[in-house]
């Protein structure tokens, strides 16, 4: 079973932050979310992932080589917003 110890509305930006910190240099967090830190390369289409984060924000998992260039994580159960989508596609 999954605890929530601190704010509820701090879970998923905490646990994108903690997930950047295990992988510097792959990927850094944006608003909304997280992207790969070396961005997309050149002539390729971005591939954004997302939904709710459920349980915790498993479609930032997604993201790396050969998958997902970004992923959009909307809060505990919930869809992200258009400004979430929005935010981490300019990303």
């Amino acid at each position: 079973m999954t605890y929530v110890h601190n704010r509820p509305e701090d879970f998923v930006p905490e646990a994108l932050r903690g997930l950047v910190k295990a992988h510097p240099g792959r990927l850094r967090q944006v608003p909304g979310g997280i992207a790969r830190a070396e961005g997309t390369r050149p002539g390729k289409v971005a591939v954004v992932v997302g939904g709710g984060s459920g349980h915790y924000p498993a479609f930032a998992g997604l993201v790396g080589d050969g998958l997902a260039d970004a992923a959009v994580c909307g809060d505990i159960f919930t869809s992200p917003s258009t400004r979430q989508v929005l935010d981490v596609c300019r990303a």
